[in-house]
């Protein structure tokens, strides 16, 4: 049966020396197995007095917020796939490339550490891709697939708007509290879906 992968990031992928720039970088592809609104989210708009399109993301939801929408996701049938980059390690070998560049390496790595029939006949659903990121990602996979001889996970890559996906809006939540509990700002939030989280691959 068909999976979804719901695919968002936290942090910022460049390689500046800006104050502003995140020290950490996250990856994270959450699987459900329908591609549909989430009632628990629904529900969580409703208790917080939300419109019903009220987008959740990390960085702009407050505490209490934050603490509502990680209890209500409990009860939510996923699993989570995750790195998390320290780019000070990795900041000599991709100094200077894209960001999608970058993004590709790791998230094409992230997928080829889950066994085969894992992601195989599944749909990867990337926040706000243009495409050539989807395209760069599948022409990457392809050819680690083939020096493995191994069948290429995904059989679709497509981009989507948060704004209509409340599995995206999943993801933008889970990326978030993963990288500030890798950063060891904030652990409370990851813990409430730790048993989810069948890779957490932590590049340091």
């Amino acid at each position: 049966m068909t999976q979804y992968h719901f695919l968002d990031e936290s942090g910022d992928p460049g390689f500046n020396d800006s104050e502003s720039s995140s020290r950490h970088f996250v990856l994270a592809m959450v699987q459900m197995p329908e591609r549909t609104p989430l009632r628990e989210l629904a529900l969580v708009r409703q208790t917080l007095h939300l419109p019903p399109r009220f987008e959740f993301k990390y960085h702009k939801t407050k505490p209490r917020q934050k603490i509502i929408f990680f209890k209500a996701i409990q009860s939510l049938a996923f699993r989570v796939r995750a790195v998390v980059i320290d780019k000070s390690v990795v900041r000599n070998q991709f100094m200077g490339a894209k960001s999608q560049s970058f993004m590709v390496e790791y998230l094409a790595q992230l997928s080829l550490r889950a066994q085969t029939l894992d992601l195989a006949s599944d749909i990867l659903i990337i926040d706000g891709a243009t495409p050539s990121y989807p395209r760069a990602l599948r022409i990457k996979l392809s050819r680690e697939c083939r020096k493995l001889n191994r069948v290429r996970p995904f059989k679709q890559i497509v981009g989507a708007d948060s704004d209509r996906e409340d599995g995206l809006q999943l993801a933008d939540m889970i990326a978030g509290a993963i990288r500030r509990h890798s950063a060891g700002i904030e652990t409370e939030f990851y813990e409430t879906f730790k048993s989810k989280v069948v890779d957490l691959w932590e590049v340091k």
